[in-house]
């Protein structure tokens, strides 16, 4: 449930009505709204990997790969939407590269969190 909630936040934010005028290419390499896409999508991977986790009691290769690859198209997926259905909106690389860092980054955080636990 908490996956679908942060989906659906996602879907949310991504449709705003606010306008978004690109930047140049060098002023989006790192920029806030760069670290708020790894954040984000880092914790879609994350809430996955724990409902996984929390249901099997271990998170397997193959259940990582579909973790990391859910995560990955529904940013890809979010970023098309803009493209296609917000005016208001548009279609980046560099966010989609940043929703990609993000999602695969997630399990060394959840690894390093496991471990600290224990």
């Amino acid at each position: 449930m908490p996956t679908i909630l942060w989906a659906a936040l996602i879907l949310f934010l991504s449709s705003g009505a606010m306008p978004n005028m690109p930047k140049l290419w060098w002023e989006e390499l790192i920029s806030p709204d760069k670290i708020g896409h790894l954040v984000v999508y880092g914790i879609l991977s994350l809430t996955m990997i724990y409902g996984v986790q929390k249901k099997n009691g271990q998170v397997s290769k193959v259940n990582m790969i579909w973790i990391l690859s859910i995560s990955i198209i529904y940013g890809i997926l979010m970023e098309i939407m803009q493209y296609c259905f917000f005016p208001n909106r548009y279609f980046e690389i560099f966010d989609i590269i940043a929703n990609i860092i993000g999602s695969i980054s997630a399990p060394f955080v959840f690894r390093k969190l496991i471990f600290k636990k224990s």
